[in-house]
């Protein structure tokens, strides 16, 4: 009797895994077999939100029109932003939106997870991370740490192995309202001051990465970009999951 050939005894050894620690999808919960390495179904990937091109070259947002090429927006031309580059992944919309509010206020980390890997896995995060000298994830106040149990821009940053992660440099000295429902106005009054450098020497003169989940109007990684400038940082960009609207 001949042996089984190596390509059908990895099938069969698929098809136990499959049946005794079977594995569904993050969003539809349709079985996911054994050789897909991700969380999602390719239905449910092929779904999301992905930010289109051309983007402003500076904040990252996508304009309306695909005409006229990559260029710094309206909001950018008035008011250069305090960072060089801001790039996201996705829109805050759909299952990205539902997949971070699971992840912050659900405390459901198999999406924190899985956000944290598609963000490893976009081809400008990977360029911006090629240089990056020291990641900073966007502080929580203690308090609101203390409620939620983690900081989801610090397990983001994480998934970047091999850059040095600076998770009690950038600290938030004053607790803060939820941006969530202010204006653009009140975000900014919201959140000035409200963040410090512990040890600037260990920003100076180096390519520093800003992490967080969502960029919505900017207030808050603007005024964390502000204060890791005043530290000396020689490069600054942010890093976010999702980002809200057009330019």
């Amino acid at each position: 009797m001949p042996l089984p050939s190596p390509e059908s005894c990895r099938n069969g050894l698929n098809a136990v895994l499959d049946f005794f620690f079977p594995r569904f999808c993050l969003f539809c919960q349709s079985p996911l077999p054994v050789t897909e390495p991700g969380l999602t179904c390719a239905p449910c990937l092929a779904a999301l939100p992905v930010l289109p091109r051309p983007r402003c070259r500076c904040c990252g947002a996508p304009f309306r029109s695909p005409l006229g090429g990559e260029r710094l927006c309206q909001a950018c031309l008035r008011q250069p932003p305090p960072f060089d580059r801001a790039r996201a992944v996705f829109f805050y919309e759909g299952p990205i939106l539902e997949a971070i509010h699971r992840f912050k206020y659900q405390r459901q980390l198999l999406f924190g997870r899985f956000l944290g890997q598609t963000l490893k896995q976009a081809p400008e995060i990977t360029e911006i991370m090629a240089a990056a000298q020291l990641l900073v994830p966007v502080p929580l106040h203690t308090r609101r740490l203390q409620w939620r149990g983690f900081n989801q821009a610090l397990l983001l940053a994480q998934h970047f192995r091999g850059i040095p992660v600076a998770r009690d440099l950038l600290i938030r000295v004053r607790a803060t309202l939820p941006q969530v429902g202010l204006s653009a106005r009140e975000r900014l009054a919201n959140v000035k001051g409200a963040f410090l450098v512990r040890r600037p020497e260990l920003v100076a003169d180096k390519n520093v990465v800003l992490v967080d989940d969502v960029f919505t109007t900017g207030a808050t990684v603007a005024e964390c970009s502000r204060v890791l400038r005043r530290a000396g940082a020689a490069r600054l960009e942010v890093v976010t999951v999702a980002r809200v609207g057009y330019a």
